[in-house]
């Protein structure tokens, strides 16, 4: 089915993201990003992530404008976030947001007259310049910070008690702010492949952290277009990731092992990094498994001499012996071992607006007492002075520096190299954890 207007299916992927919680990336795929031309695609994609960037903040402007908001359905609620963004941020037209905004209501049977009425009240109210004006007086307390830039209270309280204010606003700011498209390649040939994009018309720059590290500026749907028709080496993946890689120290010859490998691109810059070797990689779930195939498909030709076997499997039940021995591997011991394990997600909420809506506290220690297990599991099966790198995409300790510790409380015979944490607000980059171990003996 094509859709005609991009501002009904912005609230058709709202209901999915913020009414059932479906993660953004499995609610606005590619299928429908193909419906539309170049503007109204870009239309579609600064609403849906203007609104979840400003959600609570839309929707503190509009609470003093129901009546009984309990009497609305979602679908109208979510048609009013769309227009107080297009009204406050975009700065379209009043009157196009509101003929459009009704017109969408329409077509959902929706209540056109309340609709209508709601926006022409907010009009009466407030001018823009006057909204922006009270927002900055906001900025004083957990609460309003956490209206102001639209993130859950609990997890500002938490920075707030390791980071200064001033530094918390930086974090707050930037994970409102679009981050750039960045991609790994195969550093013989980043030169190369910059030139190639900036041919294409795209502005390059390298990355100052990694040596495959190639940002791009331009519209997301139309590089990854581009990239698709490209032919060399190259994943999608953030700096921090990458960094991750090249603190593996990986060789050539190398056996390594990818503990929760999907969708893979640790396990694919590592194999361009190796050259030639071999690497296994894990996943627990069959999609995500499935996922992990095929980006390995689509680069295999550029990585003739790295033998890559994915399995699936949980690495906290599983034989690993067992599935080596069952693939014909006569080795069980890994050179470098790298556990990106899974985590709440809160280094990477620029690029997921919506995951700030999903993860909560509970979520946090939950995960934390799994990471210590896969921790406790992955490393038997390094070999002496051999490397494993542990990594999240999470800014929280219980993710990161507790869980090396505890290990290290738990196993003399291995030492901590190196721990690392980036900051979108300071690196340029998402929010990682990185620990380093070294197995001694």
């Amino acid at each position: 089915m094509v859709y005609k207007s991009p501002r009904k299916v912005a609230v058709e992927v709202l209901n999915n993201v913020v009414g059932t919680k479906k993660p953004l990336k499995f609610a606005l795929t590619e299928n429908i990003l193909s419906m539309f031309d170049k503007a109204d695609r870009a239309f579609l994609l600064e609403v849906i992530y203007g609104v979840l960037r400003n959600l609570y903040y839309i929707d503190w402007l509009l609470e003093d404008f129901y009546k009984s908001r309990e009497k609305l359905s979602m679908y109208t609620i979510n048609n009013l976030r769309c227009a107080i963004y297009q009204l406050v941020f975009m700065h379209i037209p009043a009157y196009a947001v509101a003929n459009e905004t009704v017109n969408v209501e329409k077509s959902f049977n929706g209540k056109p007259n309340v609709v209508n009425a709601i926006l022409r009240n907010f009009l009466r109210k407030y001018q823009a310049d006057e909204i922006f004006r009270i927002t900055e007086q906001m900025q004083t307390d957990n609460k309003n910070l956490s209206v102001v830039y639209s993130h859950p209270e609990w997890l500002i309280t938490r920075w707030l008690k390791r980071f200064q204010l001033n530094e918390v606003k930086a974090l707050l700011k930037a994970n409102n702010e679009k981050p750039p498209i960045t991609i790994a390649v195969k550093p013989e040939e980043r030169q190369m492949i910059g030139e190639y994009f900036t041919q294409k018309g795209f502005k390059v720059s390298f990355s100052k952290h990694v040596a495959s590290g190639l940002i791009i500026e331009g519209q997301g749907y139309e590089i990854r277009k581009t990239l698709k028709e490209s032919p060399f080496f190259w994943i999608v993946q953030d700096e921090a990731s990458q960094l991750v890689c090249f603190l593996l120290e990986p060789f050539e010859g190398a056996c390594i092992l990818d503990a929760c490998a999907s969708p893979g691109g640790k396990t694919l810059l590592t194999a361009a990094l190796i050259k030639k070797g071999t690497i296994i990689c894990i996943e627990n779930n069959k999609k995500r498994l499935e996922n992990l195939q095929e980006n390995i498909a689509r680069v295999k030709k550029f990585l003739p001499d790295v033998e890559i076997q994915p399995i699936l499997a949980d690495i906290c039940q599983i034989s690993l012996k067992k599935h080596l021995d069952s693939l014909g591997f006569n080795t069980h011991k890994f050179d470098r071992i790298i556990l990106d394990a899974p985590c709440s997600s809160t280094g990477v909420i620029r690029r997921n607006p919506d995951v700030r809506y999903r993860v909560n506290e509970q979520e946090i220690k939950r995960l934390s007492k799994t990471q210590k297990l896969m921790l406790e599991n992955v490393s038997q099966f390094l070999v002496k002075n051999g490397i494993l790198v542990y990594s999240v995409c999470s800014t929280e300790p219980e993710e990161g520096e507790e869980v090396i510790e505890s290990f290290l409380q738990k196993h003399d015979e291995f030492s901590s190299i190196k721990k690392l944490r980036t900051y979108p607000h300071i690196d340029g980059m998402d929010g990682f954890f990185m620990g380093k171990l070294l197995r001694i003996k």
